[in-house]
């Protein structure tokens, strides 16, 4: 389920998160949640960095396998593009800075 205040990269990147860890984008986000502190800033950043590092944790494991597949070179580089972009706002702006 695609989450509003995410960019379109961070929603497709945490999707591709939750099947690699066989777990809905929700449940990560509950997991996350479990563990935010409100007074925190970047949320949407935060949230990125959790649920990729859960994955690559994932990912590493099978490292040889995914070398091979390319398949880590597409994640990796998708969740640095969701990482610099992750938030709905941060996708506006940058977006913006193109037209202007």
């Amino acid at each position: 389920m695609e989450k509003k205040h995410l960019s379109s990269i961070a929603n497709d990147v945490l999707q591709r998160c939750s099947l690699r860890l066989d777990t809905s984008v929700d449940e990560l986000v509950h997991e996350f949640e479990a563990g935010w502190e409100p007074k925190m800033e970047g949320y949407s950043r935060k949230l990125v960095e959790f649920c990729c590092s859960k994955a690559l944790t994932d990912i590493c494991s099978k490292l040889e396998e995914t070398l091979v597949d390319g398949s880590f070179s597409r994640i990796t580089f998708d969740m640095m593009l969701a990482w610099e972009t992750p938030s709905s706002a941060d996708e506006e702006r940058h977006t913006v800075s193109f037209l202007a």
